[in-house]
């Protein structure tokens, strides 16, 4: 392996040395390679010497070769192509070479092909360019723990609200692991980074029966909000209320997406417009399946047709559910003084479901949470009647009256308790009050004055 200038003839005639290095060496499958390098004859020696010892490594992503090869990054990429063709380096380095905006465009390509809506791609890649641009990192090697959190801290200070924040690094945090997952990277460097606490107000709750008074209401009256008929409006909260569906989720279902089965009936919420990327079934209870059934049987639309067709992407649904809940005579904040919004229809039917017998694991992949604790914590509230049937629940310690002249003689007095052979004790006795209509439990005889 040595580094030479080579000659060339200029249109004199004369032999002239190039003005860049040239490292020739042979792979160990006895080929020779010519690899142009730089004008810098020491940069040259450093490339050199780290080449020379890439080759002297075992095949295998050991620490010392990783090491090696990340000392190739700030090179070129017409060099690593070059040494990936020849088989000194693997392709993940030369993913490490590109900018982070050429990777940022395949993975919006990715999204859009898997569907996801344009307005969630759009979104995704304006906060990808916002993040890289504040913290001018331009490689995957720039994108380090300490730098994002620095940034985080920035946001804040610049006054974004922690769930904004949470919102930019759940974003970079996504694509790392899609990076890593297509081999990109050989890790995701804040994979273990945790998002800032939500700091959303936490939202009201309906009660079964303003649930139900709601949707009637909002039916009988029928009035026409916006291009929004009140029947409309009773089956989008219906349906949020007896599924828990997001409002992006139901604002996009189409009529293929549900099932009316007798058997089975569920809504399917695709994986491009669920939240966390995942395809579920949720469940329907018979009668709103019947509703359904009921408007697709009037409507007759097409299986790609969307089930709120009335219902624009931007319509302030908060602002509907306000107006309908005035129209019921219903408060606008629950007990807890948390205001009532269309988020809430989420927030109770997963409240519905903790206050019956379903199991916990169940109610949590129902509502499609990863943690239990945002389940229980933040969405699940207790009702006031179940509170009370729980009361009934509690032991029957049965009736007693204090005996507090009977109580002073008892304590006054001294019994000897044999305890299994050993040696007798002298235990007070202190009982403060007497059972009164009830059979003392076995073993326990009843103390009688005098």
């Amino acid at each position: 392996m040595r580094l030479f200038k080579p000659t060339y003839l200029d249109r004199e005639g004369k032999k002239r040395k190039t003005i860049k290095w040239y490292l020739d060496f042979f792979t160990s499958d006895g080929i020779r390679h010519r690899l142009p390098l730089f004008a810098d004859k020491r940069a040259c020696e450093a490339v050199k010497n780290t080449i020379a010892e890439c080759m002297s490594c075992k095949v295998g992503k050991t620490a010392f070769e990783l090491e090696l090869q990340r000392r190739l990054d700030v090179l070129p990429t017409r060099i690593l192509l070059k040494l990936s063709a020849w088989g000194l380096l693997d392709n993940l380095r030369i993913e490490s070479s590109k900018l982070l905006m050429a990777h940022i465009s395949d993975y919006t390509k990715v999204l859009e092909a898997k569907g996801f809506l344009r307005d969630y791609v759009v979104r995704t890649e304006n906060r990808l360019k916002k993040i890289i641009a504040d913290c001018r990192f331009s490689y995957f090697r720039d994108i380090t723990k300490s730098a994002v959190e620095i940034y985080s801290g920035k946001l804040k200070a610049d006054g974004y609200s922690n769930t904004s924040r949470g919102h930019y690094l759940g974003t970079l945090k996504t694509f790392l692991n899609w990076a890593q997952l297509d081999q990109r990277i050989i890790n995701n460097p804040i994979a273990k980074l945790e998002n800032p606490a939500r700091d959303s107000a936490k939202k009201g709750i309906l009660e079964p029966e303003q649930f139900i008074h709601l949707i009637q209401s909002t039916a009988e009256k029928n009035v026409l909000i916006g291009r929004t008929t009140g029947q409309e409006r009773a089956v989008l909260y219906a349906l949020a209320g007896c599924t828990g569906l997001r409002r992006r989720e139901l604002l996009n279902l189409a009529w293929d997406d549900i099932n009316l089965s007798e058997a089975n009936a569920f809504v399917r919420v695709r994986a491009s417009i669920a939240k966390n990327g995942k395809e579920a079934l949720q469940p329907i209870p018979p009668a709103m399946a019947a509703v359904l059934q009921a408007l697709k049987a009037h409507i007759k639309p097409n299986d790609n047709d969307k089930v709120f067709v009335s219902f624009g992407r931007w319509i302030n649904t908060a602002g509907l559910i306000r107006d309908d809940l005035t129209a019921a005579q219903i408060p606008l904040t629950d007990r807890d003084s948390n205001e009532i919004c269309f988020h809430s229809l989420r927030n109770s039917y997963i409240s519905f479901l903790a206050n019956s017998t379903t199991p916990a694991k169940i109610i949590q992949k129902l509502a499609r949470h990863s943690d239990p604790r945002l389940t229980f914590n933040t969405y699940a509230r207790t009702f006031e009647e179940g509170e009370r049937q729980a009361v009934s629940y509690l032991p029957n310690i049965g009736n007693f009256v204090f005996a507090t002249s009977f109580a002073k003689q008892c304590v006054s007095n001294r019994t000897i308790a044999d305890y299994s052979g050993r040696q007798n004790l002298i235990v007070d006795k202190k009982t403060p009050f007497l059972l009164v209509n009830q059979l003392p439990p076995r073993g326990v005889e009843p103390l009688l004055p005098g």
